[in-house]
Formats: structure tokens, C-alpha cells, sequence
């Protein structure tokens, strides 16, 4: 036993050195984190209230300003027909025509009275003109008044003729189906040898040039839309476009809603019934905002932000739960937990501890 006790006590005293350099290491290191935790180096941003801008998603489509069911004002047989879907066609452009040949015999016999009408009303004019040339002695009153009332029938009669031939010219121009605006072709509702009927949808013609993207809108932005700015992108395109605004349409009341009418700044391959996105940037209510980097995730799903608050000649780091709202370029807008004059520590915020002393960097 005396020798096991004496081997004990020589072993302690040959491990003394060491375990005095290992507590001076452990105190050391001790006293070093205690002074970097009361040390922690921050940075700061005061928290100033101003206009949040707020992003609200749209849903949209394609809208073609100029879409046309073309149709006969005449009933007819389709004789003709000059184009297929997916033709472009220029403004004035013959597109199709119905059978000509009972219109055109209307309008060779409208033009023949009408020649005729020409006739008898030179004869009667020619005669009223004869009769003024001789004297009073020579030629009585009432055969005067006779050849001027048959000028006046005959002018007449050549009004009417006129007119049935306009007709006839009007009804031969009827026939024919021409492009009222550049556009293209997107249904063709009929064939060559079909009869068609006043109204009847032969066609539809849709101007591709003036394409527009129309959005609901809630109304609550109407009033803060002074300033607004609009993004777009199509479906399945994974880039945004700036746009501008054409017009804000109401719409029925109780949708409460507006139409947005916009076109890109850019030209966009798009086609009409097409889906788009929107993004519109508005004005909302002044209030506290902060940068992202200030905000802490916490694993219950809350979030809070390090205030740095002094005391004497001191500061010290608070944890601040807070409520965030919409965020914008990297400001996130705080619907409450801070105020006005509030110290958001943004840099240096991983590790603090409540009530750590910290010393600003842009103090």
C-alpha cells in the first residue's frame, strides 16, 4: 500500500506542469469568448418610414383589338374562294366571292333605263328650249307649261334610274368578300358551291399587328395606380418585360375589378387566347422597412430582428419579434415590432445574445 501511495503522489507530481498549462489554456480561451461575445462588432440601419411599394400578381391573356367574322350582306352561291386559315392578307384584299351572273343581268337593265331615262330627259329639255326661243306670239302659254311638266317628270324619272343602277352596282359589290384591315385568317366557315345567307360567318380575320395584353385588377389599386409600374412575361417564358398601360377599363361593379389593358415595350412572339403573367408594382402605405439580411428565421416559423439599444455610453443587442409584409428589391415592409428611430442591427446578427454588448461600425 505505502508503495502504491508513494507511486500515486510521484505520478501527480510529474503531471503538474501539464495540468496547469492545460487550465491556463482552458482559462484563456474562456476569457477570450467572453470578451468577443461583449465585443461583438455590428452594423446598424435606422429604421425610417416610407412609401411601401406593394407587387400584385395579375393573370392575363392575349387580346386582338381587331377580331372580324366577316359575313355577305347578299344570299348567294360561293364561287370563289382565294384563301386559307393561316393566310395574311393586306386591307382591300378580295378573300371570296359569290355568283355575279342574276346581279350583273340586274345591273346591264338598270343601266339600260338608265341610258334611256338620259334620252327622254335631253328630248323634254331640248323641247323647253325650243319653246323659249320663240315668241310670246308664237307659241302659247299652256304648251309651255305642258313641255316644262314633262321635263320635270323626265328629270325624275332619270333620279329613279340612277338610283336602281346604284343599287345594282352596290348589290354587284356585295358579292365580292374584301379584307377591311390587314390581318390573317383564322376560320374559313365555308366552301365553293355553298349557299350562303345574309349574316352567315364565312370567315375571321384577325389583325396580329395590335395585339394586347388585358389584366383584372382589383379596384382597391385604382387609386394608388399614379406611378405604377407593370411587368409581363407569357406563358412558359421564364423572362419579365417591361410594359405600359394603354387603358383602365370598369368593369361590371360587382366583380369589383378594372381591366388593365397594356402592350410590351418589347416585341413578344405571342398569339390571341394566349396566357400571360403579370406583375404590377403600386404604392401602398408609408411604414417601417428593413433590409432581408436584418430578418431572423426562427424554427418555430417566426421572425425577429437584433435591435441595438444604448444605455449610458453602452450598446446592446435586443431580439425583436416582428410581422413582415410584402418585400420589393430587398426591403421587406414590417406591419409591426418596430417603429420609426429603431436600430436594426443588418450585419453581424448570427450569433447574438440577449442583452450582448456590441460596438457599431457606423457609429
Amino acid at each position: 500500500m505505502l508503495f502504491r501511495s508513494a507511486f500515486s503522489g510521484a505520478a501527480l507530481l510529474s503531471l503538474l506542469p501539464l495540468l496547469t498549462r492545460l487550465s491556463v489554456g482552458l482559462l484563456t480561451l474562456s476569457l477570450s469568448g467572453v470578451i468577443t461575445a461583449q465585443e461583438s462588432r455590428v452594423e446598424t440601419q435606422t429604421v425610417a418610414d416610407a412609401p411601401r411599394i406593394e407587387i400584385l400578381p395579375l393573370t392575363g391573356s392575349v387580346t386582338a383589338l381587331r377580331t372580324s367574322q366577316l359575313s355577305s350582306a347578299e344570299a348567294g352561291l360561293v364561287s370563289e374562294l382565294a384563301v386559307e386559315m393561316g393566310d395574311n392578307v393586306t386591307q382591300g384584299e378580295p378573300l371570296l366571292s359569290l355568283d355575279t351572273r342574276d346581279i350583273s343581268f340586274e345591273n346591264q337593265r338598270a343601266r339600260a333605263d338608265l341610258a334611256q331615262a338620259e334620252a327622254e330627259r335631253d328630248e323634254a329639255q331640248r323641247l323647253v328650249n325650243e319653246a323659249n326661243q320663240l315668241s310670246a306670239q308664237n307659241f302659247a302659254a299652256s304648251d309651255r307649261r305642258q313641255r316644262e311638266s314633262r321635263l320635270a317628270a323626265a328629270q325624275a324619272t332619270l333620279e329613279a334610274r340612277r338610283a336602281d343602277y346604284a343599287l345594282t352596282q352596290l348589290q354587284l359589290e356585295r358579292h365580292q368578300i374584301r379584307a377591311p384591315f390587314d390581318g390573317m385568317v383564322t376560320q374559313r366557315e365555308s366552301n365553293v358551291g355553298e349557299w350562303v345567307n345574309p349574316g352567315d360567318a364565312l370567315l375571321t380575320l384577325v389583325d396580329l399587328a395590335s395585339l394586347r395584353l388585358d389584366f383584372s385588377v382589383p379596384l382597391s389599386a385604382y387609386q394608388r395606380f399614379e406611378g405604377s409600374t407593370l411587368e409581363v412575361r407569357l406563358e412558359g417564358d421564364a423572362q419579365w418585360h417591361t410594359a405600359r398601360t394603354l387603358a383602365r377599363i370598369p368593369l361590371d361593379a360587382s366583380s369589383r375589378q378594372f381591366l388593365l389593358r397594356a402592350a410590351a415595350d418589347t416585341p413578344l412572339e405571342m398569339l390571341p387566347g394566349m396566357a400571360v403573367e403579370g406583375r404590377l408594382q403600386v404604392n401602398g402605405e408609408s411604414g417601417p422597412s428593413v433590409p432581408r439580411d436584418a430578418l431572423i428565421l426562427r424554427p418555430d416559423g417566426s421572425v425577429s430582428v437584433w435591435l441595438a439599444r444604448q444605455t449610458d455610453d453602452t450598446w446592446q443587442a435586443f431580439e425583436q419579434r416582428v410581422e413582415i409584409g410584402s418585400s420589393h428589391q430587398g426591403e421587406v415592409a414590417v406591419n409591426e415590432g418596430l417603429s420609426a428611430g429603431d436600430r436594426v442591427i443588418v450585419v453581424g446578427n448570427e450569433r447574438l445574445e440577449e442583452g450582448q454588448n456590441v460596438t457599431l461600425s457606423d457609429d
